[in-house]
């Protein structure tokens, strides 16, 4: 009797992601925009960088313009390791990024038994623009309106105002 081939390549470990729901999403949202615009000032010193540095190569090797190139490299190093720690944070609390640029991420959510996406965009007001199955294509997104009754309620509901202070006699 033949034993089963053990694959050669690495066994993945099964990952399970949390699900957020929308009130923690929304509570959320200030330090999504707070990790978001620093993923996006390291992505865009890495673009930067990476101009500068072609550009240096393309000239005469000087001393001057070799000094450079290392000074930008260990810089655009800087940067990419900035830019893998904020990164690596949205992934320890299971948000995933989707474009560093425009500020957009995705955050697991479950609607109807099945997985879904809230869409978070840094530049929007509100921050939660919308949501998503995860079976749509990754540009669909869907009114929060007709997410998940609790978070209709939430979005609904009218800002609550302090009481007022009791009248003095």
């Amino acid at each position: 009797m033949r034993r089963p081939r053990k694959s050669k390549s690495k066994t993945r470990r099964l990952k399970v992601i949390r699900l957020w729901n929308y009130p923690e999403a929304a509570r959320a949202t200030p330090y999504l925009r707070s990790v978001m615009a620093s993923l996006r000032t390291h992505y865009l010193d890495s673009l930067r960088l990476r101009l500068s540095i072609d550009r240096l190569s393309e000239k005469k090797a000087t001393r001057e313009t070799l000094i450079a190139i290392d000074d930008a490299r260990k810089e655009l190093d800087r940067s990419q390791d900035a830019f893998k720690d904020n990164h690596r944070e949205l992934r320890k609390i299971d948000i995933f990024l989707l474009d560093p640029l425009e500020g957009v991420a995705l955050i697991p959510c479950q609607h109807n038994e099945e997985l879904a996406w809230m869409v978070f965009e840094q530049f929007d007001k509100k921050g939660l623009v919308g949501w998503r199955w995860h079976k749509d294509d990754i540009d669909v997104r869907r009114p929060m309106k007709d997410f998940p009754s609790e978070a209709n309620a939430a979005i609904d509901a009218p800002e609550a105002t302090p009481p007022a202070p009791p009248a003095q006699a």
